[in-house]
């Protein structure tokens, strides 16, 4: 394996993965279990069904960093959020970074950005978001680009992107559900979704925990790189009372880097909902 002095830096294409807003219906399971076209199809309708109730859902994100090369820690604090923009036809999930070990790093002015943007309806607002989240990603340990995104996976399953995966069911994994089956996902076509910096194609392939019975995603791994040590980003999800769904509450990242290794833990908690007036229709297509 070469050595590098860090990692080199994924990042989606086009600057950001976006949710189709488009609703679809899969079908019902039966009694018996079901095939791997059916619970994909159960999946995918879970998963957009996922997008209508989450969006424009904020949560607190504690996500701590630590390098083994040299050994170094960090733990920020951010608000995260899918969000579809006032008059955009648009959902994008970023982080506002407010605090870096304890310390602010945000005026007074910058307070609330994310609530902002729910309410207002700036013509660049789409522009607006990403530069706060390109701007958070400064404040991580090391350059690990925009990957560290915890619902990657989950947009995977959608219409728009399924279509580029092959998939095999595996096992039922006890430990995370008791109907718990396992998919293993390997995207195939190009251009691909990821890019390893500006331009080189990276295949994704991983793993999705998804319940035989109601189609609901429990649990997700990406992986990326090299097979023996790939790169690697699980998600865990778990019900909320509050929102009535399946939320993000861990999100594990590991990434070797030639030297060493950089792994996070981020944490999801304090949910809160912020309802948007928009003249655009829930099944309006999204584009890029």
């Amino acid at each position: 394996m070469t050595r590098r002095s860090r990692p080199v830096s994924y990042v989606v294409a086009a600057g950001t993965l976006v949710w189709l807003a488009a609703a679809a219906a899969g079908p019902g399971l039966q009694a018996q279990r079901p095939s791997q076209k059916e619970l994909l199809d159960s999946a995918t309708a879970y998963s957009l069904d996922f997008l209508d109730r989450f969006a424009n859902v904020v949560a607190e994100e504690t996500y701590r960093q630590q390098t083994s090369r040299p050994r170094a820690s960090r733990v920020l604090r951010s608000d995260v959020a899918l969000v579809r923009f006032p008059g955009a036809a648009q959902w994008m999930m970023f982080r506002d970074v407010y605090e870096v070990d304890g310390r602010s790093v945000r005026d007074a002015n910058q307070e609330q950005r994310i609530m902002r943007l729910f309410t207002e309806a700036p013509r660049n607002a789409v522009a607006r978001a990403r530069e706060i989240a390109d701007a958070g990603t400064r404040f991580n340990l090391r350059d690990v680009g925009n990957t560290n995104n915890p619902l990657l996976v989950m947009a995977f399953l959608q219409p728009e992107y399924r279509e580029r995966f092959r998939f095999n069911l595996a096992g039922i994994e006890k430990k995370v559900g008791p109907n718990a089956r396992t998919i293993r996902f390997q995207e195939f076509r190009q251009p691909t979704i990821l890019k390893q910096g500006a331009n080189s194609d990276l295949f994704s392939r991983g793993l999705i925990w998804v319940d035989e019975s109601s189609g609901s995603v429990m649990k997700t791994e990406l992986q990326l790189g090299p097979t023996m040590m790939p790169i690697r980003i699980t998600t865990t999800y778990k019900f909320d009372e509050d929102l009535k769904l399946n939320v993000p509450v861990e999100m594990e990242d590991w990434y070797p880097d030639g030297e060493g290794e950089i792994k996070g833990l981020a944490t999801y908690g304090k949910f809160r909902r912020f309802q948007v007036q928009t003249e655009e229709r829930a099944n309006d297509p999204v584009k890029p």
